[in-house]
């Protein structure tokens, strides 16, 4: 039987149908047995960006940039708060853009009064600062966590929340249990610098990628010398760097580790939003949809007609076209985000690719059963048009 055009965009259509039947049959089964959850999980934490900064960095090697906006700086083994508040006032004095501080100091009975007393003096003199909240669940009930500083000063207060698992995004408004406070880096870059915080809000997105591409920050301790030079006109973070309850996994290497400081994200986060050459754009998840559906609908085609031309050799060939179309598309997302800071949505894409070459199979078999035929006869739809049918004793003739 000869085939015509028409008849493999059909059929295409057909296995692109069963394709999306069989995502929705592993939803269902995900969502109510837990031992497919493992699958879904897979597939919700997976991210193309992860390579795409992996190659990136990899290639860096040497040449990482030099990030002059931002000073790290460091109050790992420090207990005294009076010691904290004096480091606090030297800074403030040598003119900082903002000083962010990453630290929670909730109302401790072993602390003297006099150095509460000495850090809230600091505090309330200090107009450049933007300390730390975090949003907490436990049991059904949200609470906020503050210092304990804040209720007696008018100091600016922002969540530190980041998401669970690996970060990849931040968030400019967190809302979390119907609590809403706005982000730590949201409001750093808002009193930093004014026209990053016009182009931020006039992209018009609550959440941004964080552009994790190497970078080398100036890093200070409680025991070093500051310069005016180090301080003057900069962002200064203040966080503990060797607290390991606030590690977070990241996408990437960073310092020869997947898990760095809270502090640190939170310093990529502002320089991605400073830096408009940093800033990364994403396809939208309809676009991701629109494109996945496209290129699995194309491949439909192709795999159909080698299911049907290449008879003995139909499953060599569609699986060959399937890796080679997988190995570009992966090759063009990661040029595209390498050279243009924007990340093709590839989920649809690779899950529909990848599940047409079985299903054109079984469409192909469908379209051997006698109900289809009494449909295709009553809707006058194209035949199976395979080389061979399935005869009474099962057998392919």
């Amino acid at each position: 039987m000869i085939f015509k055009p028409v008849h493999y965009l059909w059929h295409g259509f057909g296995t692109l149908f069963l394709s999306a039947l069989a995502c929705i049959l592993f939803t269902l089964i995900s969502y109510n047995s837990a031992f497919m959850d493992p699958i879904s999980q897979a597939i919700g934490g997976f991210s193309f960006i992860d390579s795409y900064f992996y190659i990136e960095n990899k290639n860096a090697n040497e040449s990482v940039d030099f990030n002059d906006d931002i000073l790290l700086f460091d109050i790992a083994g420090c207990n005294s708060r009076a010691a904290i508040a004096g480091k606090i006032d030297e800074i403030t004095k040598l003119g900082p853009k903002v000083i962010g501080m990453d630290v929670i100091y909730g109302d401790n009975s072993t602390t003297s009064q006099a150095d509460n007393d000495s850090l809230v003096r600091v505090v309330s003199r200090c107009p450049q600062l933007v300390t730390a909240l975090r949003i907490v669940e436990s049991n059904g009930q949200t609470d906020v966590e503050h210092s304990f500083y804040t209720k007696l000063t008018q100091v600016d207060e922002a969540s530190i929340n980041v998401e669970d698992g690996v970060v990849r995004d931040f968030v400019r408004e967190l809302n979390i249990g119907g609590v809403k406070k706005q982000s730590f880096v949201d409001r750093i870059v808002q009193k930093a610098d004014s026209a990053a915080y016009a182009r931020l809000t006039a992209r018009g997105n609550n959440e941004e990628r964080i552009n994790f591409k190497a970078l080398e920050f100036m890093q200070l301790g409680m025991n070093d010398e500051l310069f005016p030079e180090d301080v003057a006109g900069k962002i200064v973070l203040i966080g503990d760097f060797q607290d390991l309850r606030d590690f977070h996994n990241v996408p990437t290497t960073i310092g020869a580790s997947q898990r760095i400081a809270g502090t640190k994200i939170h310093a990529y986060a502002i320089s991605t939003l400073l830096h408009p050459e940093r800033t990364l754009d994403k396809m939208s998840d309809c676009g991701g949809w629109i494109f996945g559906l496209i290129l699995s609908y194309f491949f439909s085609i192709i795999a159909c007609l080698c299911f049907v031309e290449i008879d003995k050799l139909g499953g060599v060939s569609t699986n060959l076209v399937m890796v080679l179309m997988l190995a570009v598309l992966s090759m063009m997302g990661g040029l595209i985000f390498i050279n243009f800071n924007y990340e093709l949505d590839m989920t649809v894409a690779m899950l529909g690719i990848g599940l047409a070459g079985n299903t054109s199979e079984m469409w192909f078999w469908l379209c051997t059963t006698k109900p289809y035929q009494w449909v295709r006869k009553k809707l006058h739809l194209p035949d199976g048009g395979v080389r061979y049918f399935v005869n009474n004793e099962g057998n392919r003739t």
